[in-house]
């Protein structure tokens, strides 16, 4: 039996990070692996969240010293997450327990550059210590190499929950967009394209923006364009509302500058359904333009309403995008397969 202490945000955090999380967790063919599950995170101010992860600390501690433990798995970003698993990592070594940093950051390029040289170093020294650095795609690698080149990585796709036959609803009206709201996730870029699409489209077409954070001005937004006859949901959504939304969706849009490997892009595709995103990441190595979808460059607001509007109007290469998405997923990106290869790490360390 391995034995892993896992590490990241409360359960009933917002993001793709605990999507992840939530997947390893409600798996249920671990076999010869026991998983431990301590918070370290949630969303709130930073005087709040150091007593909660002091918390959270003597927890782990309690748990090192009087448990077996073989491996620490700490799921990690940018900034504040990076530093706490930084310290965690200090600890796990100190008491033998190899440890994994799980790196879900889409902003960790200029995370580092933006550090002073001491904390450039330090940075360093946490990825050449990981026992593993996990990314997301072929193309995160160099995230790591580049800063340290003697640092141990692998990869490790994000991975979804698949259906037995295309769930693909082909009445579908409703255009869907689901992250964090705000200028990153290109939020503002899709409002520009929904008021440019507004007298070209079926009046009966309706977008769901779906996240978090950045509501208010996302109302305002709209209401200055004034295309509130558009917009069926601003908001966070999860749950039964999350899958009776993928459910009514014909299309999945997400034009983001910065990412990962969206859950949002992995999970809309296994439902079978086409996207519209950015050629930045990771997304490339999953939405193939014009094979299953459309990747166009962040800003581009003149493609993005182009390529809605082709999907919109084209029912035939809806069902062609929407069938190649499917099969993808289903080859490709399965928790069986992701879960199989995290396990054969596991055993490696």
């Amino acid at each position: 039996m391995i034995r892993v202490l896992m590490c990241g945000s409360t359960l009933d955090t917002k993001g793709g990070m605990i999507s992840v999380v939530k997947n390893y967790l409600n798996y249920d063919k671990w076999d010869d692996v026991y998983i431990k599950y301590v918070p370290t995170h949630f969303d709130t101010n930073k005087y709040l969240l150091m007593f909660y992860f002091g918390l959270r600390y003597l927890q782990i501690v309690f748990l090192v010293l009087c448990g077996h433990y073989d491996i620490a798995h700490l799921h990690t970003a940018e900034r504040g997450s990076f530093w706490r698993k930084s310290f965690l990592l200090k600890f796990f070594h100190r008491h033998g327990v190899k440890v994994v940093l799980h790196h879900h950051a889409a902003e960790f390029e200029s995370f580092y550059e933006n550090c002073s040289e001491k904390k450039k170093k330090a940075i360093r020294q946490t990825l050449l210590a990981a026992d593993l650095n996990i990314v997301l795609s072929d193309r995160l690698i160099t995230m790591i190499t580049d800063k340290e080149p003697r640092a141990k990585v692998a990869v490790l796709y994000n991975a979804v929950q698949g259906f037995s036959k295309n769930p693909y609803n082909l009445l579908a009206r409703n255009v869907l967009f689901m992250g964090r709201l705000g200028a990153r996730k290109g939020t503002f870029d899709l409002i520009e394209a929904i008021k440019r699409l507004d007298s070209q489209i079926p009046s009966d077409i309706l977008f769901y923006l779906c996240g978090d954070m950045g509501e208010d001005e996302v109302k305002k937004k709209i209401e200055e364009l004034h295309i509130e006859h558009r917009i069926a949901h601003v908001g966070w959504i999860d749950g039964e509302q999350k899958r009776q939304f993928i459910g009514k969706s014909m299309i999945n849009c997400l034009p983001s500058y910065n990412e990962g490997l969206p859950m949002t892009i992995l999970e809309t595709m296994a439902a079978g359904i086409p996207n519209v995103s950015t050629n930045v990441a990771s997304i490339p190595e999953v939405l193939k333009d014009a094979e299953n979808g459309f990747l166009i460059v962040p800003g581009d607001v003149d493609s993005l309403t182009d390529r809605l509007l082709r999907l919109i109007q084209d029912d035939k290469l809806r069902i062609r995008f929407s069938q190649a998405s499917y099969d993808l997923i289903c080859h490709d990106f399965t928790l069986d397969a992701s879960i199989g290869k995290l396990k054969k790490y596991y055993g490696t360390l």
